[in-house]
């Protein structure tokens, strides 16, 4: 894997990735190291995945020139497709006669409500937004913009920025989020600390030489009957993304050491954070037949590779 050395010891790091690391160890091993899934991916990352492609082909589209109507036939069109399963074959190609809307197992995540929220969000936020995309001094729109950064110990911090806009005269990373929650202040504040948002600040600072304040989060609450968006602002400064380097680093090297010394300790504290760890059920095995369980209900996919494309 392109972010692995040949002993398999990770040195290009995305949010994701540190994220892991951070949390908790074992995690880390079990998902990087090994690549254990879920047989089924979630339906949030579906859903968010599917929702941020779209809404960043359509500020390259209308950067490009097309107009707002253009530009959303063409994302809601791709959303469709996007979200048709088709059988496959024994090669693994689509059988182009075959297959069916996806259907989810979520009661507000669902194709129908994808389709919506798209709609409705370039409705609220399309071409008579003050928030505009930035123009690069090569006459490209700051869109679709992936980095790879240089960092201490021959570590290389990587990954992907949906946009660089201007607002209010100052500069913001831009990300969208959804939610089933309320939108309240509160929900904003969750992102101060927040690993994610301080590496876009950072990168973002690095790559276009501005004095980025920090994430511009466009946050969609995904309900039953409606969709509801409100706009906030995480920001940082120089002194904040200092030490978020640095104890970035810190984790960094502390999941390098444990992949070389195959010690990866469980962190108990955080196995019920966000609504509880996917692997908890499986820590609270005996070692000796964790493997057992993991194989039964999970599987051994491709893993996830900070340097790879999106």
């Amino acid at each position: 894997m392109k972010s692995f050395d040949a002993d398999g010891v990770q040195f290009a790091w995305d949010s994701t990735s540190l994220k892991l690391a951070e949390t908790c160890l074992r995690k880390y091993q079990l998902k990087m190291i090994f690549g254990w899934q879920p047989e089924r991916k979630s339906v949030h990352l579906l859903f968010g995945g599917w929702y941020a492609t779209a809404l960043e082909s359509y500020y390259k589209y209308t950067a490009d020139g097309m107009s707002q109507d253009e530009a959303l036939i063409e994302v809601v069109s791709e959303a469709l497709v996007e979200t048709w399963e088709f059988e496959l074959d024994e090669a693994g190609e689509p059988i182009s006669d075959t297959g069916s809307p996806w259907q989810s197992d979520h009661n507000t995540k669902t194709r129908e409500n994808l389709i919506r929220t798209i709609v409705w969000y370039i409705d609220q936020f399309g071409e008579d937004d003050s928030c505009q995309t930035v123009i690069l001094s090569n006459g490209q729109p700051a869109v679709e913009h992936s980095f790879r950064l240089e960092a201490d110990n021959g570590i290389i911090l990587c990954g992907h920025l949906d946009r660089l806009v201007e607002y209010g005269k100052h500069e913001y990373i831009q990300d969208q989020k959804t939610t089933q929650s309320t939108i309240t202040s509160r929900y904003f504040d969750g992102y101060n600390p927040d690993s994610q948002m301080s590496m876009y600040t950072f990168a973002g600072k690095s790559i276009f030489g501005l004095p980025i304040k920090g994430v511009m989060i466009d946050a969609a609450q995904i309900a039953v009957g409606f969709t509801r968006f409100e706009r906030g602002f995480t920001f940082r400064t120089d002194d904040q993304l200092n030490e978020w380097y640095d104890h970035s680093m810190y984790h960094i090297e502390r999941a390098r050491e444990a992949t070389r010394n195959n010690e990866f300790p469980l962190n108990p504290s955080s196995c019920s954070q966000y609504g509880g760890c996917e692997f908890r059920h499986i820590c609270s095995k005996a070692p000796s037949v964790r493997e057992q369980f993991l194989k039964g209900d999970f599987v051994k996919g491709k893993r996830w590779d900070p340097m790879e494309p999106r």
